[in-house]
């Protein structure tokens, strides 16, 4: 095959993040990414039967529309062969680009002597990035995706489904597919919205959003004193601090005992949850925490959104030393060392529908 064709089209910095945070970005070696896979379905058989100089042509077209397509888009590109792998920040970003491409090469079938006949999958959750490719779970899902679909369909998986479902774009739920590993997979199809939407968006961006709190904090305070009770909420306050700063988080806001901080890895907001938890708990108070990955946008000069109301009601769901995370957590760490145990599904206050939760299980990070 040839050599990957790895380029990135219009990367600006998202609003928001300082420039530390933006350094940590960098060093960071899992990085949340959505990733497409389109890639031409028969192309082999396709070369055989009309010839090469046939499949040059075709390959020609498939690439001028892809290119076309995400001409304005913050996207980076991976082309081997007939494939493309589009990797991107937002999920809903990466399933509109797959539906756009879809509907572009629709239109170029409707006049065109030989079809493009082009499948699409997509998924989001960490990945490395290992020279000019991203090497991980959700890639290769994506990939696998494309190859289940049918001409012209958008799969998507369980976790994109998730991280979009608060979204106007639509999708159909093709239930469970069993995999050639004998796992259950959920799969989704994309199509394109009745509408798009009216107003313009600001510069959304895709994070793991970190939130903790003392348990019992009011009775904690009444028997401790005052005095006694501020000086312990002081060393929590700096044991968090200090955790956040050692697995790469930033600190977003406090409320009392609280904190709200974004990482860019799931998997290090969970080991910092952890082990802020460890040590508040030896100079006397408990913490619960929560995580939840979600696309959310800059509101008055600090990370908003509906991500994060999720994330502050499933830490409110947590009991002392317990983190919790949501269903989009658990599906973007898949393959990586954590456990987890099912805590139900529940009516977040304030958030539309029912959430599946679930609880880290200890000594798994």
């Amino acid at each position: 095959m040839d050599a990957p064709d790895v380029s990135r089209v219009h990367s600006p910095f998202p609003a928001g993040k300082s420039a530390r945070s933006h350094e940590q970005n960098r060093a960071m070696p899992k990085q949340i990414r959505a990733h497409v896979f389109a890639d031409i379905n028969g192309y082999t058989q396709f070369v055989k039967a009309q010839g090469e100089d046939e499949a040059a042509k075709l390959l020609r077209t498939f690439e001028r529309i892809v290119r076309k397509t995400i001409a304005t888009r913050d996207v980076e590109v991976e082309k081997t062969a007939d494939v493309f792998h589009l990797i991107f920040r937002l999920p809903i970003e990466a399933v509109r680009c797959g539906v756009d491409i879809a509907d572009a090469i629709a239109r170029y079938n409707a006049h065109a002597t030989v079809k493009l006949r082009v499948k699409f999958g997509v998924d989001a959750g960490q990945a490395v990035r290992r020279g000019a490719q991203y090497v991980g779970y959700a890639p290769v899902l994506a990939s696998r995706l494309s190859s289940r679909a049918k001409p012209g369909q958008v799969l998507v998986s369980e976790t994109v489904h998730s991280l979009i479902r608060t979204t106007r774009l639509p999708t159909l739920d093709l239930g469970n597919w069993k995999t050639s590993e004998g796992t259950t997979l959920r799969v989704y199809e994309a199509r394109p919205p009745d509408e798009r939407e009216s107003a313009p968006e600001g510069v959304r961006f895709l994070t793991a959003l970190f939130f903790t709190d003392i348990v019992r904090s009011t009775a904690s305070a009444a028997a401790a004193g005052d005095r006694r009770w501020r000086d312990t909420v002081e060393r929590h306050d700096a044991i968090v601090r200090e955790e956040l700063d050692r697995y790469g988080g930033t600190e977003i806001d406090t409320a009392g005992d609280g904190f709200y901080a974004a990482f860019d890895s799931p998997s290090q907001a969970i080991r910092c949850a952890f082990a802020a938890g460890e040590r508040a708990h030896a100079v006397g108070v408990d913490i619960r925490a929560g995580v939840h990955i979600g696309e959310c946008e800059i509101v008055s000069g600090k990370i908003g959104g509906i991500a994060v109301s999720i994330g502050a009601r499933i830490k409110d769901r947590a009991g002392p030393r317990e983190v919790l995370v949501s269903q989009a957590v658990k599906d973007s760490l898949v393959g990586s060392s954590f456990t987890f145990a099912d805590h139900g599904r529940h009516e977040l206050k304030g958030v539309p529908g029912e959430w599946q939760i679930l609880s880290v299980v200890r000594n798994q990070t």
